[in-house]
């Protein structure tokens, strides 16, 4: 078998697989790559998909500022025996800001893509189909 059958064969076993998702194992990795999916921003996206992804975005970025200005609170009302519960819930807003911007950067400057990607067309080239 040459190379290109056996990518070929493996895409093939990956579609069959996602279209299986009948058991947890499968239902997990179809959920992670649309997660994936959804912060990449080589992905092209319509309008609908777009907004779509800025609402997801709007809650990250709203659930960290709620969790900064708990962090503040705690430290203005307990003082400095509140420090180590402040830190937890600033790396947390720290995260959830990363999530947000990360979510709303790609749904804003995603790509537009004409034709299909280049793996396949030059996959499609060295197969000898157009």
């Amino acid at each position: 078998m040459d190379k290109n059958q056996i990518a070929m064969d493996r895409m093939l076993q990956d579609l069959w697989l996602r279209q299986r998702n009948i058991v947890f194992p499968d239902t997990v990795r179809n959920e992670g790559n649309f997660y994936r999916n959804l912060a990449r921003r080589d992905q092209s996206r319509d309008a609908l998909q777009r907004v779509g992804t800025t609402m997801l975005a709007v809650p990250f970025l709203m659930y960290g500022c709620f969790l900064l200005a708990a962090a503040v609170g705690f430290l203005v009302e307990h003082g400095l025996f509140a420090l180590i519960p402040a830190m937890i819930a600033v790396a947390a807003a720290i995260i959830s800001f990363a999530i947000g911007v990360r979510l709303a950067i790609a749904a804003v400057f995603s790509i537009e893509r004409k034709g299909p990607p280049e793996w396949l067309a030059r996959r499609r080239r060295l197969s000898g189909l157009r």
